[in-house]
């Protein structure tokens, strides 16, 4: 079988990015083309077989962790084992680029996509729920007793808020510098030195914020309605992506948000591919 070629991505690969998109199944819309240009290309691979552009992976090399967002494969060349080869020239891209562990999030469902990771050294570590947040159910969300004040994050405020929730360090940075995004921290005014107690990461193009992350599941209200101010129309309803938080997964559901998607999320060790 013809080997499979990895490249950079290049401007003339727009039409090739939003082809293949679709195939994530999140039902977010294509980004457009200054977007993706300007904030996903210079992480992008594709893949070409004969000539022919066969799938894409959009990495994020962070400060050791390399977070793999999008692996496609077209379906025409799906069962040929193009997803193993993607994912190791994945693996010797990152290792390339200073990383020995990487993560990645993927519905449970797809069976082969997980049977693959796994033999790639990646282990389940938590459920991710992306729901539909209608705003009106904001206002059924409980309320922190206590002020609390969202204000944006500053590149100072990287390192405590990646402490405090889990996040893999340089994530926010990476954020910060992909533009177009606003990126929130909650905090508590009469304690200025105290851990933060929330952030968030809000694309007005989707509109929908993640990562989402609150301290207390009473927090996200207030989140919430920072958020709101920056969403550049009136949507009757936001994305809200919520990680590792069986709380306020069920705090949102009892508001009336309703799913859009299930992920998992898996991370290990990038193996040794050479």
């Amino acid at each position: 079988m013809p080997r499979l070629v990895a490249r950079p991505a290049t401007a003339a690969d727009y039409e090739h990015f939003a082809r293949l998109f679709v195939e994530l199944g999140t039902g977010n819309p294509v980004l457009p083309r200054d977007r993706w240009e300007g904030a996903l290309a210079r992480d992008t691979l594709f893949f070409e077989r004969d000539g022919e552009v066969v799938a894409y992976a959009y990495v994020q090399p962070l400060r050791g962790v390399g977070y793999v967002r999008h692996i496609v494969v077209a379906p025409s060349h799906r069962g040929r084992g193009v997803g193993g080869d993607v994912m190791r020239a994945v693996a010797a891209h990152l290792r390339g680029r200073g990383c020995t562990r990487w993560c990645l999030n993927v519905k449970p469902d797809n069976t082969a996509a997980v049977r693959l990771y796994r033999s790639l050294g990646m282990e389940h570590a938590y459920v991710l729920t992306t729901f539909q947040l209608a705003w009106d159910a904001v206002a059924r969300l409980p309320r922190p007793f206590h002020r609390v004040a969202a204000r944006p994050a500053q590149p100072s405020d990287d390192a405590a808020l990646e402490a405090a929730f889990a996040m893999p360090s340089g994530q926010i940075a990476e954020a910060r510098g992909r533009g177009g995004l606003v990126l929130l921290c909650l905090v508590d005014p009469a304690a200025p030195d105290a851990a933060p107690l929330g952030f968030a990461s809000f694309d007005p193009f989707l509109p929908g914020a993640f990562p989402f992350r609150v301290a207390a599941p009473e927090l996200a209200a207030p989140l919430l309605d920072a958020i709101r101010p920056h969403t550049p129309r009136a949507p009757e309803a936001l994305l809200v992506t919520v990680e590792d938080d069986d709380t306020l997964v069920a705090l949102l559901r009892d508001a009336g948000a309703t799913v859009q998607l299930v992920g998992a999320h898996f991370r290990g060790e990038i193996p040794d591919v050479g």
